[in-house]
C-alpha cells in the first residue's frame, strides 16, 4: 500500500479564507471610494448647487408607495394621515436631475434621472399613511423608516437602514455595505435583514416566540427571543461580514 498523504490544514481553511478576504477587500474599496469622493467634493464644493425642496402632495388613495432612488437619503414615515406629502431635495455640481411621481392606479412611484457628471442625487422625506407598503431602493444613501404599519422593502447597495417603531407584519431589509438597525412595535410574521458587510441589529416584541435562521460568516451572533420551531413568526438575518443581533424589546 503507497504512502497516506494527508491534507493540509491550510487547504481546508480556504473558503473561509477566501470569504474573509473578499470581505475585506470589498470594505477597502468602499474605504477608497468614499476617500475619492471626499476628495472631489472639496474641490466641487463652491459649484454644488442646494436649491429649495420642492414638495408636493397626493390626495388621491394610494396603497402602495415606491421610492425608485440613486444617490440621496430616503426618509418615509408613517401616521393617520390619509395623504402622501413628498419633499424631495436635490443636489448636484452643475445641471439638475430629472424627478417624476406617477400614480398608476394606487401605487405612486418617485424616481429620477441625472446626466453625466460629479455630482447628482435626490433626497426624499415622504410622509405616509400608516398603512400603505412602502418599497425603497438606492444605490448609495441612508434610509429611515418610522411608524409604519404595511408590507416595507428596502434595498440599499451602500447605506444604513434604520426601521423604527414599525408593525408591518412582512419586512425585508437588503445592504450590500452597511448595516441594519430595525425595530418593532408588533411581532412580523416574517422579517428577512441581509448585509454583504455591515451589523444586524432587530429588536422584536417578547411576547411571542420566533423561528429564528441567524448566521454571520466573519462576526458574533447574539439571539436571546424566545424561540419555538413551530413559529408563525420568522426572522432570518444573515451577514457575510458583520454582527448579528436579535433581541426582545
Amino acid at each position: 500500500m503507497g504512502p497516506v498523504t494527508q491534507r493540509p490544514a491550510s487547504v481546508r481553511a480556504r473558503p473561509l479564507a477566501r470569504t474573509a478576504g473578499a470581505g475585506l477587500a470589498l470594505l477597502a474599496g468602499l474605504l477608497l471610494l468614499a476617500g475619492c469622493k471626499s476628495l472631489s467634493q472639496v474641490g466641487a464644493a463652491a459649484s454644488t448647487h442646494n436649491p429649495p425642496a420642492n414638495a408636493f402632495t397626493v390626495s388621491a388613495r394610494v396603497t402602495d408607495v415606491v421610492v425608485d432612488g440613486g444617490s440621496g437619503s430616503v426618509d418615509v414615515t408613517g401616521s393617520s394621515r390619509s395623504t402622501v406629502s413628498v419633499s424631495q431635495h436635490a443636489s448636484y455640481s452643475k445641471t439638475a436631475p430629472s424627478t417624476k411621481h406617477v400614480l398608476h392606479g394606487s401605487t405612486l412611484t418617485m424616481s429620477y434621472t441625472c446626466p453625466v457628471e460629479l455630482e447628482c442625487g435626490v433626497s426624499y422625506n415622504v410622509q405616509v399613511p400608516r398603512g400603505v407598503a412602502v418599497s425603497v431602493s438606492t444605490s448609495a444613501g441612508s434610509v429611515t423608516l418610522t411608524a409604519l404599519a404595511g408590507q416595507v422593502s428596502v434595498r440599499a447597495d451602500a447605506g444604513l437602514i434604520t426601521a423604527v417603531a414599525l408593525a408591518s407584519p412582512v419586512a425585508s431589509f437588503k445592504s450590500d455595505a452597511g448595516g441594519v438597525i430595525a425595530t418593532f412595535s408588533a411581532a412580523p410574521t416574517s422579517l428577512t435583514a441581509t448585509t454583504n458587510v455591515g451589523p444586524i441589529t432587530l429588536t422584536v416584541p417578547g411576547s411571542v416566540a420566533y423561528l429564528v435562521d441567524a448566521h454571520t460568516v466573519i462576526g458574533s451572533s447574539t439571539v436571546t427571543v424566545k424561540r419555538g420551531t413551530s413559529s408563525a413568526h420568522s426572522i432570518s438575518a444573515r451577514s457575510d461580514v458583520g454582527s448579528v443581533s436579535i433581541n426582545p424589546s
